[in-house]
């Protein structure tokens, strides 16, 4: 994954996810790993650098892992599977 030309490790960024209780700042290694469990509607919505807490623009999220609209239509017309279905 690159940000910009420069290589960017999934351990290396944290996620915002918004939930009902509370707000989470996983790493985007564990995001892709778990997802959004049972609260599909589960999304970043912003990402940061964890080494320097700089704002990262959410491009550096595959596609695949961002569960928005963007990331659902390509599954649904299967440019990839869903990275958490069973």
């Amino acid at each position: 994954m690159s940000s910009g030309g420069m290589e960017i490790r999934p351990e290396d960024v944290e996620v915002l996810i918004r939930h009902p209780f509370g707000d989470l700042w996983p790493t985007l290694a564990e995001w892709m790993e778990r997802g959004p469990g049972p609260r599909t509607a589960l999304r970043p919505v912003a990402a940061r650098s964890r080494l320097t807490g700089e704002a990262l623009p959410l491009s550096v999220i595959p596609l695949r892992y961002r569960n928005d609209g963007a990331s659902l239509a390509a599954i649904a017309r299967g440019e990839f599977t869903d990275p958490w279905a069973g």
